[in-house]
């Protein structure tokens, strides 16, 4: 008004006074409004968004746009416009002073305002132009203000020349430029409407379209329709999606947060620094001034506590405040988005009360009404566009945090210190990943709610303070008096959420161990143990949900009661207080009533937001703790290392972790350049040690270390990636054929091509399944060679590989005369003292320490601890002699040889015990045979196939296989192998929609009669909402009459009040009780699918594992598994919710205007044509995003358990940049998904919005006819109002609905995959008890293949085994050894023929029964999570005393009876808490205490020093002296003193004797064997 009265005459008013008010002819607005308000509306708007457009143009990195595209022509308009307005302002200027004629100021003011701003947007239209930004909303905008704006000026000048009504004072000049001036203004706005080219840049058919497309497509979402048109026409594929906009790119993203996170935690461990100096001091003025408290102060020392009680250690810094200064703009451009939606909210209300004042007072024009609701279509648009943005833009930002988070937690796991791995299981960074991350991304949703919440209910109680006066406080009391009561609830919820997830941790860590070792628990008939294990701690998790579902079904009473509560005690106040004036009219009443409906979503929400809010506060808690744990140190180098030095260390002193005793001390070392260095020692005395603290891996207490050059590092166990054997190898280097060839020669692997199915393009399977442990350790060494790096760091690689495979590996490899990396430094960790003369330097550790160094001559003179280590080996050798572990006689008398020259008697000394040796090992043969496995070889047993079986034992070294031709990357051939070369399956992908199925399957589990329980009792509780609405609408229509009965009586107004409150009490319990049943319902339905998942999963076949990544059945049971336990049960009963809250709307609108129905049949159709466009494809959408979420955890996993050779190839980066591809390949379908959903509730919310439209004319159209009153009107529109929202919400929880959907379809897949034969024999089979009793075994025609589309591996083998017979069974590479085993326990079940065990169909038997009374001792030991009683004895079967018994005869007793807890001893993942020996000894108490009449051996003491084997060996000789014993050889020396060999070849029996007759047949087939192995010479 202050603008009025300064440049506009008093009279002057918004309506021109010649205007008749009560008319139907619409009037115009002033001139002087026309020139001043409407003028500056545009030109304030240009100023204010000026920011956001210099930040785009700042931002924007495209060229100029081309000179030919839309934006020329609005230069060249905008230049014309400003012609024009230039003109009329001089036309002004030129009346006022020169002709000085009095006209109004605002004929000067207001061309002189709108030529500034269009000079100001025809430079920012050129600075778009020069910096190619394609489109701005800000300029867009103002053309549309000033096309708005200028148009009731244009239509009253159009309508005084058509009209004849010029004045005397009409400008021709004014009304001639000011209609050149409007039309070149819409056409501005039409051409806005358009985008710009880049002149450069040519838009790919991949190229994601959002950021060149102009501004109102990008509000409308348009740029989606055609993806939306190819996924209703076709189930999407990853094909059709665009690429990532480099700003949404995982490497753009992570840099800056990474800066702004390192800075955080650098201060917080500045400040923890301090503090601890501070606790330091305290506790050196406590221990002067209390001496007595010296003991306790030591302990609390020792704990790393304050003397007195243990002070709080400062949490870790949240990744929260880092993550808002990443992303600031983003969060704050959200923020003014729900600013603005939440502003435009209350205009609606205001509208109501003129639409009702409209309806009551019928003198008022028609175009008044048709006005107020075509303001309210208006308002609802603008607040459907500003929500959509305010959406998209926090939905991207979650995509961001996911993105970043997930960067970071991979990239802290690859730099965790052993203290931390120590802490931290795979399973539990999986659901940092999977549901943590998840938590933070779904935050962003609700993040503005805690401002915007309290904002609105404010600005709610401000109006109906204005509209009702004090009674307003008797509703505030009511929402105050809530807080503590959802304070306390809080907390509560809190408490259950870090609960939960302490489970959720301990159930996928068993799970991720579980999976780990699925072979030996099905070979051990453990399924049902395990199965009830992970239940148990699945019990306790959803007891814990059932707790939060009562908790949060109060939550829900709480909030959904309090806009009823403040309604209630409102009106009630307000109709008591002063019963003669305040009288509930229809404007009271339905305005207090929208304006109620406006503070029922904050207040609703709250319960949602406060949950979600502990949720994130418990991830919160465990990211900042993973991100801040102890990281491996960078090691200082000792710059005064000589320069020829290639590594050298100075009074190194190491241990694994900080709180650990010193591992490795006093450790000097020099390493020329080039030189050959082996490291030899014990078990134990440090050798592995050795290495790791070199590489970094070891905490360092004091010294310095320095490394000159790139390092390659070969660990004792390989690690092999999930990738193809030439990938493997190759460790994203370029391919360097000449390299390649030779690499693969030096390293014995040419050989093995032969077998693999598509030569070096096979794919292997996750930890290397389908190779043996020798092409595994050679697949290890060949990426190291390949590597072409300095410094070669070889732990024990030679370990895994036989004498022969290792000497040919040496000779190509190492050797300083013939080797591969002749020039290159070598530290060489190794058992195999032979290598030793070749050697430039030999360093003997003993206890941590460096004993002795020098040459090998020079220490064999010293007589050190390297003698003693040499006399070990040729007592070893000496009792291998002859077998094919032995390096050979001549080896022994070079050894002698060389110790004849230093020490004689030395040598006389060694021959005597070698003589005495070999005369025990003569009289040993001729006792019963018994079975003593080498101590080296590393080897698992294969299910995949015969072809991809190896074992080194049988590599024939003399021999050179023709090299199988490599082809080149896109050469046919290997095109031709594809799918030969495929191990691991793709993850299928199901198409089309959801089927009904998958709802029926999830209904079924949460029991139909509960779901029918929850529909009732909640259509109650609506029904009882409709009628207290429609109550309320009557009363108010009768509200004077009741006003003028009351003044004698007040009991209609307290019946009326008592009915109202009656019917929203019922509705709340109603509502509040179907939460509960339908809360109660789902966490049954959880329980139910994740058991049918669970025991599916242990009963699948090995076939199922061996081309099933881990990392995709653990997705199922983590991610998959919690949208089965949170995100379904909100999304379906916020979905129940909703729709039945748009039905209810609807009704009611038809109910009060009946007119409603004719536009209601188009507006449904409208809505489910729409909806059924879109539905097809988010769906498709959100099963690629699940999909491509698994191969995440997969890399995650691989790249853990290859984390120490990852630092040491120092390719972190590398990992961390494929991990970031992996979460962009994930990020590719979600992105569009998300879009999709904006896509779509655009559209639907017009809808709505023509809903409110509809009613609103409805009620206008048809006011005269008088069925419609005010307050059938009032409750139409304003229940129209919600419908708005309600459909953005129910398009969303639609979405949402379809899309967690496919959890349960995820889960159902994985409860139907095809399963094992049944557990149980049938009871008409009679199986004795103690079967086997005999241990007699028939083959009889016996055919395998391991899957349908494969070959025969076993071709009809016959055979018959006698009882307590020792049976070896060897046989060349793919002859079926393996293969017979796995038949044997049916974990492959025979394609033809059968097996029967004392006179019994084993394939008639129940693989419960059939697995538990034969009994294996695997090579790979395998543990579980759990007790040492528990992998001992799951079932409970056994008494303590039983265990201990076993326990002494495989001599672990003594190391148990150390243990604190004993038998209950917790075992961590995968056993690393005890040695790989000590693991072996456990499965073979196993063995001893299952002790049935049939005993597999696969290398029994593979992994235990030569004196514990020689005990094992006379264990098993004593105690399976009256069972049948077969034993798999991988080396003939283990099975030579067998009763009788099975000779297999080719899938057949080519032999079955003892190994004397087989000897003495030199055509015989175990001869040739025998003599490629050194057993017996020509």
């Amino acid at each position: 008004m202050f603008l009025l009265q300064l440049f506009c005459d008093d009279e002057q008013i918004l309506l021109t006074p010649s205007d008749n008010l009560t008319s139907n002819v619409v009037p115009h607005i002033s001139e002087c409004y026309q020139h001043t308000i409407l003028v500056l509306i545009p030109c304030i708007f240009l100023c204010l968004f000026l920011p956001i457009i210099l930040y785009a143009l700042h931002k924007t990195k495209n060229g100029p746009l081309k000179k030919c595209s839309s934006i020329s022509y609005r230069l060249i308009f905008c230049g014309v416009l400003i012609a024009d307005v230039g003109i009329l302002l001089a036309h002004g200027l030129y009346q006022s002073t020169i002709l000085a004629i009095k006209i109004p100021s605002y004929h000067v003011y207001g061309p002189g305002l709108l030529l500034t701003s269009l000079i100001l947007a025809f430079n920012l239209l050129n600075a778009c132009r020069k910096y190619g930004l394609v489109a701005s909303g800000v300029l867009f905008n103002f053309w549309l203000l000033l096309t708005v704006c200028g148009f009731p000026e244009f239509r009253h000048k159009l309508d005084m020349v058509l009209n004849g009504s010029e004045t005397q004072d009409f400008d021709n000049i004014r009304f001639i430029l000011y209609m050149i001036y409007y039309p070149i203004v819409v056409l501005e706005l039409i051409l806005s409407c358009f985008a710009d080219t880049p002149e450069n840049f040519k838009i790919q058919k991949k190229t994601c379209p959002e950021l060149f497309v102009s501004f109102l497509n990008q509000v409308t979402f348009w740029w989606f329709t055609p993806l939306a048109i190819v996924g209703n026409r076709r189930p999407l594929v990853m094909d059709d999606l665009w690429d990532l906009n480099s700003r949404d790119r995982s490497k753009h993203l992570l840099p800056k947060f990474e800066a702004i996170w390192k800075k955080h935690l650098a201060s917080f461990y500045k400040s923890k620094k301090k503090t601890s100096e501070k606790v330091g001091d305290k506790i050196k003025l406590e221990q002067n001034g209390h001496a007595k408290d010296t003991d306790k102060l030591q302990d609390h020392q020792e704990i790393g506590e304050t003397p007195k009680k243990k002070e709080k250690e400062k949490p870790a810094p949240s990744v929260l405040w880092p993550l808002f200064r990443t992303f600031q703009w983003p969060f704050l451009g959200g923020a003014m988005y729900k600013l603005i939606f939440d502003l435009l909210q209350f205009i609606s209300p205001q509208l109501l009360s003129a639409l009702i004042s409209f309806m009551q007072d019928k003198t008022k024009p028609l175009w008044m009404g048709v006005a107020i609701a075509a303001m309210m279509f208006a308002t609802a648009l603008v607040q459907s566009m500003v929500l959509h943005q305010y959406f998209h833009t926090m939905f991207r930002l979650g995509m961001y945090i996911r993105s970043v988070l997930t960067s970071m937690v991979y990239k802290k796991a690859l730099v965790l210190s052993n203290k931390s791995r120590k802490n931290r299981t795979v399973g539990e960074i999986v659901n940092l990943m999977s549901v943590d991350i998840q938590r933070f991304q779904d935050s962003t949703f609700f993040v503005n709610l805690f401002w915007s919440s309290p904002l609105q209910v404010l600005l709610a109680i401000y109006f109906l303070y204005k509209l009702l006066g004090i009674s307003v406080f008797a509703g505030l009391v009511v929402l105050v008096g809530l807080i503590p009561i959802n304070s306390l609830i809080s907390n509560k919820m809190r408490s259950c959420q870090t609960e939960q997830m302490k489970y959720k941790d301990e159930r996928i860590k068993l799970m991720s161990d579980v999976l780990n070792g699925i072979k030996i628990l099905k070979l051990y008939a453990w399924e049902a143990s395990i199965q009830k294990q992970i239940l148990n701690i699945r019990k306790k998790e959803l007891k814990v949900l059932k707790k939060l579902a009562y908790l949060q079904s109060v939550m829900t009473l709480m909030w959904s009661c309090a806009p009823f509560l403040v309604a209630v005690s409102t009106f009630g106040v307000y109709v008591t207080i002063d019963p003669e004036n305040n009288i509930l009219t229809p404007q009271i009443t339905f305005v207090a009533l929208s304006l109620f409906n406006i503070l029922r979503f904050p207040l609703a929400v709250f319960g949602m937001v406060f949950g979600m809010t502990i949720q994130l506060q418990v991830s919160n808690k465990r990211v900042k703790t993973f991100l801040a744990e102890e990281e491996i140190e960078e090691m200082p180098s000792n710059e005064t290392a000589p320069q020829e030095d290639a590594v050298s260390m100075k009074n190194g002193c190491f241990s694994w972790d900080q709180n650990s005793t010193q591992t490795l001390s006093d450790i000097n070392l020099n390493i020329q350049k080039g030189s050959l260095v082996a490291i030899v020692g014990r078990i134990g005395s440090g050798k592995s040690s050795l290495l790791s603290a070199l590489l970094g891996e070891m905490h360092r207490n004091d010294g310095f270390v320095s490394l000159r050059g790139r390092v390659a590092y070969v660990p004792q166990q390989a690690w092999i990636q999930n990738l193809s054997l030439k990938s493997n190898i190759l460790f994203n280097q370029e391919f360097d054929e000449k390299l390649y060839r030779k690499v693969l020669e030096a390293c014995s692997l040419a050989q093995d091509l032969e077998s693999l199915p598509a030569g070096d393009a096979t794919e292997i399977g996750e930890k290397g399944i389908n190779l043996s442990g020798g092409q595994k350790q050679r697949v290890s060494l060949a990426r190291a060679l390949y590597s072409e790096s300095d410094i070669y760091l070889l732990d024990d690689s030679l370990a895994a590989v036989d004498a022969h495979v290792g000497k040919s590996i040496f000779e190509n490899v190492i050797s300083s005369q013939t080797g591969l990396l002749k020039n290159k430094t070598r530290i060489f960790v190794t058992h195999g003292l032979h290598f030793l003369k070749h050697c430039d330097q030999i360093i003997v550790m003993k206890d941590g320490r460096i004993s002795e160094s020098g040459t090998y001559e020079g220490l064999i003179k010293s007589s050190g601890d390297f003698s003693e280590i040499l006399e070990d080996f040729l007592m070893e050798e000496a009792k291998n002699k002859g077998r094919d572990s032995s390096i050979g006689e001549e080896e022994v008398e070079q050894v002698l040889a060389d110790l004849e020259k230093v020490d004689p008697s030395k040598k006389d000394h060694f021959k005597r015990q070698i003589s005495q040796l070999s005369d025990i090992i003569s009289i040993d043969r001729t006792a019963p045979p018994t079975v003593r496995p080498d101590t080296k070889f590393d080897r698992s047993i294969s299910t995949i196939s015969r072809e991809h079986v190896k074992s080194d034992s049988e590599l024939k070294v003399s021999k050179k296989p023709s090299l199988k031709p490599i082809p080149s990357d896109n050469s046919s051939e290997n095109e031709k192998n594809g799918e030969k070369a495929k191990l691991i399956e793709k993850e299928g992908v199901e198409t089309g929609k959801v089927k009904f199925i998958v709802y029926m399957a999830y209904i079924r589990a949460i029991g139909f009669k509960i779901a029918v329980t929850f529909l009732l009792v909640y259509i109650m509780g609506s029904s009882m909402g409709i009628c207290g609405n429609l109550w309320l609408a009557n009363w108010s229509d009768h509200a004077k009459e009741i006003q003028m009965r009351n003044e004698t009586d007040s009991s209609e107004t307290r019946f009326r009040l008592g009915v109202y409150t009656a019917l929203g009490l019922g509705q709340v319990l109603f509502v509040t009780s179907a939460a509960i049943i339908m809360a109660l319902g789902m966490v049954y339905a959880s329980s139910i699918l994740h058991e049918n998942m669970l025991s599916n999963i242990l009963r699948s076949p090995m076939s199922f594992f061996d081309v099933t990544p881990i990392g995709r059945i653990l997705n199922r049971f983590s991610k998959d598994v919690d949208g089965v336990d949170t995100a379904i049960p909100r999304s379906l009963i916020s979905f129940v919710q909703t729709a039945i809250a748009s039905i209810e709307i609807l009704l009611v609108i038809a109910w009060a205007t009946p007119a409603f129905l004719f536009a209601i049949g188009p507006l449904i159709f409208i809505y489910l044509a729409v909806l059924r466009f879109y539905v097809s494809t988010s769906r498709q959408l959100k099963r690629l995003e699940s999909t491509s979420r698994s191969p995440i955890y997969s890399h995650f996993q691989e790249s853990i358990q290859g984390a120490s050779s990852i630092r040491a190839y120092n390719c972190a980066d590398r990992f961390l940049l494929e991990s970031q591809n992996r979460v962009d390949n994930n990020l590719l379908s979600y992105y569009p998904s998300i879009v999709a959903n904006r896509w779509l509730a655009v559209r639907l919310e017009l809808v709505g919005n023509m809903i409110v439209l509809s009613s609103a004319l409805s009620a206008v159209l048809f006011r005269d006819g008088g069925s419609i009153t005010a307050g059938l009107a009032g409750l139409a529109v304003s229940y129209a109002l919600n419908i708005t929202q309600t459909l953005n919400w129910a398009v969303r929880m639609t979405s949402e609905l379809e899309t967690n959907i496919v959890a349960v379809e995820r889960i159902k897949e994985y409860s139907e995959t095809p399963t094992e034969a049944e557990l149980e024999t049938h009871p008409s089979l009679n199986l004795p008890k103690d079967w086997p009793s005999k241990g007699v075994i028939d083959f009889d025609h016996l055919q395998i293949r391991y899957r349908p589309e494969l070959d025969l591996v076993l071709k009809g083998l016959t055979a018959h085994i006698h009882e307590k017979e020792k049976v070896g069974i060897i046989g060349r590479t793919g002859a079926g050894k393996s293969s017979l085993t796995l038949a044997l326990f049916r974990i492959v079940e025979p394609a033809g023929g059968t097996i029967h065990i004392d006179n019994f169909d084993i394939t008639k038997i129940g693989l419960n029964d059939l697995r538990s009374r034969l009994t294996i001792v695997p090579q790979d030991p395998v543990l579980f999570t759990g007790t040492l009683r528990m992998n001992l004895d799951p079932f409970d079967r056994y008494d303590d005393s039983k265990i201990w018994h076993v326990l002494n005869l495989t001599h672990m007793d003594s190391f148990v009876e150390t243990l604190p807890e004993r038998l209950e001893h917790k075992i961590t993942e995968g056993g690393e808490n005890l040695s790989v020996g000590q693991r072996q000894l456990i499965c073979l108490a196993r063995a001893l205490l299952r002790k049935s009449k049939i005993l597999v051996l696969d290398e029994a003491a593979a992994s235990v020093d030569m004196e514990t084997d020689q005990l094992i060996q006379r264990t098993i000789k004593e105690q399976f002296a009256d069972c049948t014993v077969l034993t798999i050889a991988h080396r003939l020396h283990s099975v030579i003193e067998s009763d009788r060999l099975m000779v297999l070849d080719t899938g057949n029996v080519r032999e079955f004797d003892s190994p004397k007759s087989l000897l003495d047949n030199h055509n015989s087939l175990f001869y040739s064997m025998a003599l490629d192995a050194g057993i017996v010479s020509k």
